[in-house]
This record gives structure tokens, sequence and C-alpha cells, in this order.
């Protein structure tokens, strides 16, 4: 009876490990501020926050507020840039959208193209905005497909997808 008992704990603790090796596949790990929770073995020098040039970014990475011409100057690269997508080809149409940066996130994406055929035009006006919020809150092409708009989503991602390439 007892090793019925553990059988069973293994097997939800197993299925607990998988869920979260999943989740954080898709999601990422939680973000950790190494200021506040330094790496054990770790020495910071005192002063040092860890940043490039005394910035205050975390230890390797970028501080996302800064310039990439001017790293660690602390001044936001507030320049905005709109760039045009490649046309994607859909069996019902073609797709093609706009992506405005600023700085180096994505701020807009608007729709320049997209199936217009009787029953495509209504679900384009359904997908698009969905889409587009989507790629906003995603800052990239790796979006969800939309029910219904599986070939419409499939080229909206690519033409996205150019658009983040084009602009480097």
């Amino acid at each position: 009876m007892t090793a019925r008992r553990w059988r069973g704990t293994f097997v939800y603790l197993g299925a607990l490990a998988g869920l979260a090796a999943v989740a954080v596949a898709r999601f990422g790990g939680l973000p950790v501020d190494q200021a506040a929770a330094p790496v054990p073995g770790s020495t910071v020098p005192a002063g040092d926050t860890g940043g490039a040039a005394g910035g205050s970014g975390s230890q390797g990475t970028p501080d996302p507020s800064t310039s990439p011409s001017n790293p660690g100057t602390g001044s936001p690269d507030t320049s905005t840039v709109t760039v045009a997508g490649d046309v994607a080809q859909t069996p019902y149409g073609p797709v093609q959208v706009t992506v405005t940066f600023t700085g180096t996130r994505i701020a807009d994406v608007q729709t320049v193209q997209a199936p217009s055929g009787p029953e495509s035009s209504q679900i384009a006006a359904r997908s698009t905005p969905i889409l587009a919020q989507e790629v906003v809150d995603a800052q990239s092409a790796r979006i969800d497909t939309v029910s219904g708009a599986t070939y419409t989503s499939e080229g909206y991602r690519e033409s996205v997808q150019s658009a983040i390439d084009a602009r480097g």
C-alpha cells in the first residue's frame, strides 16, 4: 500500500516538473534582479552596479533605455522608424504590414494589405487588430495564430518578421 502511495507522489511530481519545463520553455524563466539577489559565491566591487560605464543595468545585460550608438550613457533611444514588411502571399490574397519602432521596441503595427475576398475581408478585419496587438505585446513575430484566420496569421507573421529583419 505504501509503495503505491509513493508511486502516485512521484507521478504527480513528474507531471509538475514537466509542466514547469514547458512553461519555462514557452515563457522564459522568472526575472531575477541581480542587485537584490546576488549569485552565491560572487562578489561585486563597491560602487559597481554591474552595468557598463557605471550604468544601472544588470551585469552582462545592456540597459534597454540606452542608445545602441551610446551604450551606457543613460540617454534613451527615442528615434521612431516605420519599416514596411515584405508582401506575404497566402492562398486567399497578399498580406503586408508596416512596423513602427520607437528605439528598439515595436510601438505599432499597421496592416497595409490583407486578403480581400468576400469572406476573407471579414476574417482579415476581425483578425488583423488581434495580430497587431499580439506583435506589440510579444515584441516579436512569434505570435499565436488567430482561430479561423490561419493563412492570414501566417502571412502576418512573415511580413512582420521581414520588417524586423530589415530594421536589424
